[in-house]
């Protein structure tokens, strides 16, 4: 899909209508410039209190925004609301609220957006972050907290800093996986030869995460 970028900004929060929370909402909002609504989740952004730049989406959701709202109406029924959001925005950063848990099917369009869209795309609920693994990625984590590495695609991974690392694998949906790992307390540090490798972290790295996808 293309469409003219209607919002800039460095670091974007994307706000989507699934299970979230204000609290939730706030907190990942300090982390960003700005803020942009995936059509129904303009009521929770305004419920936690967010001045919202822009919403989003074919808006079977809203048929109430306020006036002076700023809003892009896309009917285009062959993209989520999400993946409207980030068709319309440019962002060195994008965070994400409100995509994970819920319906399922929603929470899988959200992997797939974040698989085809090159930049750098955080999604946060309570408990995790999830992503995409860029070429080499490095952090400290201390031991024994739960991490997890889906392949979405076929990629090759070296994973060190875990319970169980993985050195120059072949890593595949119906193949070798890394979910349900343990960080060891040495670095954590991922190598993968291209993009494919979603990444779970605890929610409360997320200031972490952004330092290294901000480069």
């Amino acid at each position: 899909m293309s469409c003219p970028i209607l919002h800039k900004s460095a670091t974007i929060l994307l706000v989507g209508a699934g299970p979230t929370s204000s609290a939730i909402i706030q907190s990942t909002a300090a982390h960003a410039d700005s803020v942009v609504a995936a059509d129904g989740g303009f009521k929770s952004a305004q419920a936690a209190g967010l001045d919202i730049a822009l919403v989003v989406g074919d808006m079977d959701s809203q048929a109430d925004l306020p006036g002076s709202q700023a809003a892009a109406t896309i009917t285009d029924q062959e993209t989520t609301d999400f993946e409207k959001c980030l068709a319309v925005c440019a962002a060195d950063v994008f965070l994400g609220v409100g995509f994970l848990g819920g319906r399922l099917d929603h929470q899988l369009a959200a992997f797939s957006a974040l698989l085809k869209d090159q930049r750098p795309v955080v999604l946060v609920d309570e408990d995790q972050l999830v992503f995409m693994v860029p070429a080499q990625f490095e952090i400290d984590l201390e031991e024994g907290l739960p991490v997890g590495f889906y392949p979405m695609l076929h990629v090759q991974v070296t994973l060190q800093g875990v319970q169980w690392p993985l050195r120059d694998t072949d890593m595949h949906p119906a193949g070798q996986i890394a979910t349900s790992n343990i960080s060891s307390g040495e670095p954590l540090r991922v190598q993968t030869d291209g993009p494919g490798l979603l990444a779970i972290l605890p929610a409360r790295y997320l200031g972490v995460v952004l330092s290294v996808l901000r480069g």
